[in-house]
């Protein structure tokens, strides 16, 4: 551990020390002198030298301390390396189930973090299941001290994976554990899917435009569509792919299943802040997507009638539709946990550098209130 400077010329300030210097230098006694009649009867002998002496010495060291504070804050001091002891630190992959881990990992003293942006506590709510996983490893890997030990809790399937292989300075303890949601199997080619449709009573005519768009799916892909059509109180199947909802907000329990996956087209809502994902030939913004945990919901601010959407009525529907609810396929971002293990790369732990400007901050303050206390009884004086 060292002291180190961002900025060595801010020390130039220290110049400024000669200002406190010579003002008690020069500055004059209070006292005048008083000449006595008698006095001119004594032989005049010779003056001492006058030396050189400070009056007030403990407000001209305050001030002169000030003053090298202020110069040394202007230096951006740093402390390198870790003065904390070492530390054990577990991340949890949110998809894991804590109860589970807890059982596995038996360490009292071990710092226990969710694998989520800003790495919070697990005593805190888990995160909704990031897509991040790599960078998110990555990042919490960086932020460790060298003699720092690092545990990762992964469920039996890892998601939120990128193309490049996890490469971390510490070694890691992979742990798996059972996760609280298993992802289904990918789907196959050519089987049967079902597209969810609830509306009110009052949307048959938007109802006859998304039945025919559905059609034309099975009749152009390998996979045949079925629609679930119902009012909007009628329970979601328990096989869904996706779902177009006509009649205002969302509940509660649609919520849910978007946050574990599913897509839903929201008709007649609210544009929202999301992702443009549909324009008309003029560019202006006909639908947009936004993220809700690992799904999605897409607003589409006009309702199914020719009069206020007339790309209802182009060939080029049915694609848009589908690819709204459908997105093309991503590349792999999941792998089983036992063939992602991360690899520890042959380099130092980046040196940990604490910030000294809050403590030389509040020094300053401190040496300021005892410089205005000697000086205001110096006055008094």
């Amino acid at each position: 551990m060292s002291l180190g400077l961002l900025l060595p010329m801010g020390l130039l300030a220290l110049a400024g020390l000669i200002v406190p210097l010579l003002i008690h230098l020069i500055r004059r006694p209070d006292h005048q002198m008083t000449d006595f009649a008698a006095l001119r009867w004594l032989r005049e002998s010779v003056r001492p030298r006058r030396r050189l002496r400070f009056d007030d010495l403990w407000l001209l060291l305050a001030r002169l301390a000030l003053l090298s504070l202020l110069a040394l804050i202007l230096a951006l001091p740093i402390l390198n390396g870790d003065w904390r002891a070492a530390r054990h630190v577990i991340a949890v992959a949110s998809d894991v189930d804590l109860v589970a881990a807890r059982k596995q990992l038996t360490d009292d003293r071990a710092e226990w973090r969710w694998l989520a942006p800003g790495f919070p506590s697990v005593d805190e709510k888990a995160p909704v299941s990031s897509r991040l996983f790599s960078s998110l490893l990555r990042e919490l890997d960086s932020t460790l001290a060298s003699k720092d030990t690092l545990t990762v809790v992964v469920p039996i399937q890892v998601s939120g994976l990128d193309a490049q292989r996890i490469a971390l300075v510490h070694a890691v303890d992979w742990q798996q554990v059972a996760g609280e949601t298993q992802t289904a199997e990918p789907r196959k080619r050519g089987i049967n899917r079902i597209i969810a449709i609830r509306h009110e009573p009052q949307s048959s005519t938007a109802f006859a435009y998304l039945r025919a768009a559905v059609g034309v799916w099975s009749s152009i892909g390998q996979d045949h569509w079925e629609v679930d059509e119902g009012p909007l109180a009628l329970p979601l199947p328990e096989t869904l792919d996706c779902l177009i909802w006509l009649g205002g907000p969302l509940p509660d329990s649609i919520m849910r299943w978007v946050e574990k996956g599913g897509r839903v087209l929201l008709v007649d809502s609210e544009l929202g802040d999301g992702l443009p994902v549909w324009r008309d030939e003029q560019g202006k913004i006909l639908a947009r997507e936004q993220a809700l945990g690992r799904g999605a919901v897409i607003r589409l601010p006009a309702p199914l009638t020719a009069e206020k959407l007339p790309d209802l009525l182009d060939a080029d529907f049915p694609h848009r539709l589908q690819a709204l609810l459908i997105p093309a396929p991503r590349s792999p971002d999941r792998a089983f946990a036992r063939e992602v293990v991360p690899t520890q790369v042959d380099r130092d732990a980046p040196e940990r550098q604490t910030s000294l400007i809050p403590l030389i901050g509040l020094l300053i303050a401190l040496v300021f209130l005892l410089e205005r206390v000697l000086a205001t009884r110096r006055q008094r004086a």
